[in-house]
């Protein structure tokens, strides 16, 4: 039996988050959505993911706060994602999603869900290193 992946989609517009959703749960992911940063790590700190699409200017909290938090705690294993239009970034603001650890980013205007896909799932199939230290201190306990 195929394992199913976990994943989070955050963003703020309905219209994403339903097609990303729609679109993942056919390609065999379980999905779930927030329409805001604190909704995001809210659920991220709540629950374990695989992969989080995290859109880069949300209401409450925006994309790189929202990871920040979440990675800087230890509370979640989840590969992170983030998308943006070309005028919600910078150059500074990939530098500092590449520090906190953000796995790949997109651009909603050029992106093709069959190359997200693929980047989603390629990171979901990824054991985090936070979990292999898990794992490997209680094997040797």
């Amino acid at each position: 039996m195929e394992r199913k992946y976990k994943l989070l989609i955050a963003d703020d517009d309905n219209h994403i988050r339903t097609t990303f959703k729609d679109y993942f749960t056919k390609q065999n992911f379980i999905v779930e959505t927030a329409s805001d940063g604190i909704e995001g790590l809210e659920k991220l700190r709540a629950d374990e993911f695989d992969v989080a699409i995290v859109d880069m200017k949300m209401p409450k909290m925006n994309g790189i706060d929202m990871i920040n938090e979440a990675l800087k705690s230890d509370e979640t294993d989840a590969n992170m994602i983030i998308i943006s239009t070309p005028h919600e970034s910078n150059k500074g603001d990939v530098i500092k999603a590449l520090n906190i650890g953000v796995n790949a980013w997109f651009e909603k205007s050029e992106l093709e869900m069959p190359q997200l896909l693929k980047r989603v799932t390629e990171l979901a199939q990824v054991i985090p290193p936070e979990m292999v230290k898990r794992i490997t201190s209680m094997i040797q306990n």
